[in-house]
Formats: structure tokens, C-alpha cells, sequence
């Protein structure tokens, strides 16, 4: 649930004033508002602790959403949003619930270039397929499927009409 909780916060930020620099991205490359939808894309704004405060007004406690991957802990103790200024993934099950996430920094300079979700109970990216929820009919269908290296391949291949294509996630 907390997982589906910050999707949605994700998705809210993507439309909002501050999602302006990644919605540009999409769009330069050539990704339309019907697959941001589609896909459940989003942005992690710039802040230490917006999705931490939003999860905890909706009733989470901080251990939780440690153990979740949501947030990182400091040297210091200090627990802040770990994913921050980057176009958000939500990383399915093949039952399509988000258990993960998959975050590439907006800003040249900003390492790592693609941030994921730590392993956790409900997320093992070496058993994870991004997308494959979606692909899994089509892959059924055809008795194929498309492997990819990353997120934004699935996403341009994706829009090009091939529906079974994945990538790993780790």
C-alpha cells in the first residue's frame, strides 16, 4: 500500500509546477501525456522529506517506510526521501502492484544517473522484469518477448506498438 501511496504522490508531482523540467524531458523524447498516464510515470521533487511527510500523514510510521526503500538513513540518524530532483519508474509485480521504484536524475551532474529501490521483502530485482505486467498478454500472445536494457527502452518501444518488452531491473 505504501508503494501505491508514493506512485501516486509521484504521478501529483509529475503535473505540478515542479515536474516542469522532467515533463520537458518526456516530451523531448518523444514520450506523450497518454503513456506518462499509461506507464504511471512520475517526479520526486527536490525535497528531503515531501513523500516522507505525505506517508506519514496518511498513517505509516518511519520504520516502515525505512524498511520500504522510501526513505534513507543518514550517517547522522536523520531519515530523508531517497529518491530526489528524478523521473520516477514504479517497478511492478507481475501482478502489477508497485513494489519498487526506478528514479534517473534530471540534472547532468546529479550521480547516480538511475537510483533504484534497495532490496526489500516485497522487491528482489534480480526477480523483477519491468513492465512485464503489462507485456505479459502480449508475450502469451505472440510467444515472444522483447529484452531491453533499461527504462526508457521499454518506454520507446513501448510507444513504437510492441507491447511484450521488459528489462531487468537490476
Amino acid at each position: 500500500k505504501v508503494h501505491e501511496i508514493a506512485a501516486e504522490y509521484f504521478r501529483e508531482q509529475l503535473a505540478a509546477p515542479a515536474g516542469g523540467r522532467a515533463r520537458a524531458q518526456l516530451a523531448e523524447r518523444g514520450v506523450t501525456a497518454q503513456t506518462v498516464e499509461q506507464l504511471g510515470l512520475g517526479f520526486a521533487p527536490n525535497s528531503r522529506d515531501g513523500l516522507k511527510a505525505r506517508l506519514l500523514k496518511q498513517g505509516f510510521n518511519q520504520a516502515l517506510l525505512l524498511q520500504s526503500g522510501l526513505l534513507a538513513q543518514r550517517d547522522n540518524g536523520e531519515q530523508v526521501d531517497r529518491f530526489r530532483n528524478r523521473l520516477m519508474f514504479p517497478i511492478h509485480n507481475e501482478t502489477g502492484k508497485v513494489n519498487g521504484f526506478g528514479g534517473r536524475a534530471l540534472a547532468a551532474d546529479d550521480e547516480p544517473k538511475y537510483l533504484n529501490s534497495p532490496e526489500t521483502p516485497i522487491y528482489k530485482k534480480s526477480y523483477v522484469l519491468y513492465n512485464l505486467h503489462r507485456a505479459k498478454d502480449g508475450v502469451r500472445k505472440l510467444g515472444r518477448v522483447v529484452l531491453v536494457e533499461g527504462y526508457m527502452d521499454v518506454i520507446g518501444v513501448f510507444c513504437s506498438g510492441v507491447k511484450e518488452v521488459v528489462a531487468t531491473c537490476g
